[in-house]
């Protein structure tokens, strides 16, 4: 039997969603797996913290370039042919990641991995616009997401243990292996169906993003979203296990597990998401209304990461980060209502496009920063360098968040 949109809701989750998932849950691994194969990149390649951040980030340079080029391509082929392609590149770069010799190749090939994953949350959420009844969308989203997390658990405490067993350069090995797999997986198992709207071509695309970026409300929205964000990925998937280890004191291992905890917070984070929204909305509260509050526990968990008290509370902080961390993204909610739905995935991927070349000069300042202070006590990274690059990014966040308070879109 051929699965349609009208088919019932628990086979489109096994025929179209299952797929998709699994792709995104490579998605989040790849992002951040560096987190845990950062000692080993440092001691096989001697890599200094303003290198390390780089070669992590270049992975956010080439997703957030290739956000406008991936609509394109979601219009014109749909979800099904995008993803796979991309995800065979993904898994090109993978390949590189473990065969390099030196920084150069190393950078070259992650910005290959992130340009492959780069369609992975949109290619997701239009597959759920296209194949999901309309009163389900918001929650195939957040379950979509949630999955996702699950991919950031592997790269921390699976991951670890699958790298001291076999070594990074095989671990990445299967990991272009299990990205392969994904890409063959989507392309074989799931419905053709295309784009679901007309064909724009890149001038088009352009102009009615043009309109996006002169809306007040964008331009209130995006800062808050795109900080706050950049800095959670950024420390989420680099700097977080180096500071648990050298701040924290903890071992490797158990740096990993305090990395899965975080990842756990994620998911249970974004799959709260969407029933947060409709909550709020039932009651007459306006999406932006609760963002005003939402965000605030997210800006008082780093500014405990920069107090004396953050090693007495290290596992709260881990798991009160990836909880926090992504809750400003509630407010793309706001954009079907304000823009119409012919403009909306626009107006998402434009703030998308912000958030992550903000998450890839977020990952390279931090370690540059830290490069300013000598080696640590313990031979890693000095903790008066993760507090002085921390506290600047809680800065500029604070920054942003008071322009949003304080921002008034005329109706």
């Amino acid at each position: 039997m051929t699965t349609t949109p009208e088919s019932p809701l628990p086979r489109i989750v096994l025929h179209v969603m299952v797929p998709f998932a699994a792709g995104y849950v490579m998605v989040w691994l790849l992002r951040s797996v560096n987190a845990v194969v950062a000692p080993d990149l440092v001691r096989d390649l001697g890599l200094t913290a303003s290198g390390l951040g780089l070669l992590t980030s270049a992975y956010f340079f080439t997703y957030a370039a290739m956000q406008l080029p991936v609509g394109l391509l979601l219009d014109r082929y749909g979800p099904r042919r995008t993803q796979s392609g991309l995800f065979l590149i993904a898994a090109l770069g993978c390949i590189g990641f473990a065969a390099a010799q030196n920084e150069l190749t190393l950078t070259l090939s992650r910005a290959l991995i992130g340009l492959g994953l780069a369609g992975g949350l949109m290619t997701g959420f239009k597959t759920v616009a296209l194949w999901f009844p309309r009163d389900k969308v918001a929650m195939g989203n957040g379950c979509y997401m949630a999955v996702g997390g699950l991919g950031a658990v592997l790269a921390a405490t699976p991951s670890s243990l699958l790298v001291q067993a076999i070594g990074w350069r095989p671990s990445f090995v299967l990991f272009a292996a299990m990205t392969f797999a994904a890409a063959a997986a989507i392309y074989i198992a799931v419905p053709e169906r295309g784009g679901g709207g007309k064909i724009e071509t890149f001038p088009e695309q352009l102009r009615g993003l043009a309109r996006v970026v002169r809306d007040r409300v964008f331009w209130k929205v995006t800062p808050v979203v795109a900080t706050t964000n950049a800095t959670a990925l950024a420390v989420q998937s680099l700097w977080l296990g180096p500071w648990l280890v050298d701040v924290g004191g903890l071992s490797r291992g158990e740096a990993a597990n305090y990395l899965m905890a975080c990842s756990l917070g994620f998911a249970v984070g974004v799959a709260s998401a969407g029933s947060l929204i409709s909550w709020l909305r039932s009651r007459g509260i306006d999406t932006l209304t609760g963002l005003s509050y939402g965000i605030v526990p997210f800006l008082l968990v780093q500014g405990l990461m920069l107090s004396g008290w953050a090693t007495e509370f290290l596992l709260p902080i881990a798991v009160a980060y990836g909880l926090t961390g992504q809750v400003a993204t509630m407010a793309l909610a706001k954009y079907p209502e304000h823009f119409g739905v012919a403009l909306a995935g626009r107006a998402s991927t434009a703030t998308n496009l912000v958030a992550f070349t903000l998450a890839f000069a977020c990952q390279y300042a931090v370690g540059w920063v830290i490069d300013f202070w000598p080696p640590g006590p313990g031979g890693g990274y000095h903790p008066d360098g993760y507090r002085a690059a921390f506290a600047g990014a809680l800065v500029i966040e604070v920054a942003a968040y008071l322009w949003y308070l304080g921002f008034r879109e005329r109706r």
